[in-house]
């Protein structure tokens, strides 16, 4: 009557899968786990205490993880979270669906690039269909993130790679090594990211993007080192609220190219290590949108030099103006290609920049006044004072299509500035090394030999 009753009693609250062992459990389970079912693992917890265990003492059931951009980002991030932490210490596959939107592939991603050690398969369908095994090579890097903004009618349109194939989201630099390519037409800020771990980004506009849309984003790149921005000509971005700083701790490479939003952005940007900073293509020949507060030096030149570029010249130079005011940062290299200043931001800089080691400049109305800024002074401040130099550490020159410059300047300048550092223990060997001028009208042949017998082999002139 004992046994009879207690089996009566098992019949009524058991079901015949709770008398299966526990390895067929767990591989039933798997099975369930499927693109079909993205929530599989806590529908399953939920049934019993007995599947609950089960489900989470098994990190098998948690390694596929699926999101899509229908979900929030908020619930996304804590899946990621949970299936990451459930599924270890195994690797996991990630399967992306962005239907809707591929602006979102970065923010769904953004918890997971940590662990790409661990991703063992990637797939996305949707917006872009394309998919990856990782597991013979579990990557334990992804760097530099390559950004390409674009007009939303343009976004699924293939992008090629060296081989002629469609690029895809992951391609492989080095074994073990991944770059991070994506298309937006919008770049996500930053509350919906989890903050990202690269440290060079390459960022590509080929439609108006405000540099305050950049700004937002940068604040989710804490770890960045390197960043390359190639924009689009276009007005720059009329303020009615203050931009906001993004602080950038660690850049050390900075490339601004080919925008009209060069002021906001240097103006923008906390940057204490900024070692490199290479300006190209900012010269246009139109009006930029002036700012509603002018700062100091927004007044005119007082030089009232020539500047076919006059209106970027200003906008150049008061970016730059605000960039060393705010990080003042140990710059050693400054490239100034097609990118041009006032002569007042000239004697600004040059006052600021005692780590400067290599100075070069292309297509530049700069006057002879600038470049004799670069002659040996004494300060005015009374006698006994020292000969002394701007940018002290100057060791590389190099001036390029500079068309107002004299040759009489150049001659004048370099020959008295070298005479000095060459000659004096202070200097500690931070001398120049090396200058280079070509295609610089006013430099004639007899201006070209005077500077050789100074500089010797550390002149190079090209026609």
């Amino acid at each position: 009557m004992t046994f009879l009753a207690l089996t009566q009693t098992t019949e009524t609250t058991c079901s015949p899968i709770d008398y299966l062992p526990t390895e067929l459990l767990i591989e039933i389970f798997v099975h369930c786990t499927t693109r079909t079912d993205p929530l599989a693992p806590l529908t399953l917890a939920r049934v019993s205490s007995l599947w609950r265990q089960v489900v989470q003492s098994s990190p098998r059931i948690w390694r596929y993880i699926y999101l899509d951009d229908r979900s929030s980002i908020a619930s996304s991030h804590a899946q990621a979270r949970i299936w990451t932490r459930q599924s270890y210490p195994l690797n996991f596959d990630v399967h992306l669906d962005v239907s809707q939107s591929s602006r979102l592939v970065l923010p769904l991603l953004s918890p997971l690039l940590p662990l790409m050690n661990r991703w063992r398969y990637y797939s996305m369908s949707g917006k872009r269909e394309e998919s990856v095994d990782l597991s013979d090579s579990l990557p334990n890097y992804v760097d530099p993130l390559v950004i390409v903004i674009r007009d939303p009618d343009q976004l699924e349109i293939e992008d090629e790679g060296p081989e002629g194939l469609p690029r895809p989201t992951f391609t492989s630099a080095m074994p073990a090594w991944l770059t991070m390519n994506i298309w937006v037409s919008e770049l996500p800020k930053a509350p919906a990211l989890v903050p990202l771990r690269f440290t060079s980004i390459v960022m590509t506009e080929s439609i108006p993007i405000q540099p305050r849309s950049v700004l937002e984003f940068l604040f989710a790149c804490p770890q960045l080192e390197a960043f390359f921005f190639t924009g689009w000509q276009h007005d720059d971005e009329v303020l009615t609220s203050p931009l906001p700083i993004a602080r950038l701790p660690n850049l050390r490479t900075l490339h601004v190219r080919s925008t009209c939003g060069t002021r906001s952005l240097l103006s923008s940007i906390d940057t204490p290590r900024l070692s490199e900073l290479h300006l190209a293509h900012l010269n246009v020949d139109f009006t930029l949108a002036a700012p509603a507060s002018p700062v100091d030096g927004d007044s005119d030149d007082e030089a009232g030099d020539f500047s076919r570029s006059a209106s970027s010249d200003r906008a150049t130079g008061m970016g730059l103006r605000a960039l060393l005011l705010r990080s003042d940062p140990p710059l050693r290299v400054l490239d100034m290609d097609w990118s041009d200043m006032r002569t007042k931001d000239f004697r600004f800089a040059f006052a600021r920049l005692g780590m400067l080691e290599h100075f070069f400049i292309e297509a530049s109305d700069m006057s002879d006044k600038v470049i004799e800024l670069l002659r040996p002074y004494v300060p005015s401040r009374g006698k006994g004072e020292r000969v002394r130099v701007r940018l002290p550490r100057l060791k590389s020159l190099e001036l390029s299509n500079c068309n107002e410059l004299s040759g009489e300047a150049l001659v004048g300048v370099l020959s008295e500035r070298v005479r000095l550092t060459d000659g004096l223990a202070a200097w500690e060997g931070n001398t120049l090394n090396e200058v280079i001028i070509s295609d610089c009208a006013g430099l004639k042949g007899d201006h070209g030999d005077l500077l050789r017998k100074e500089l010797g082999n550390r002149l190079r002139l090209r026609d």
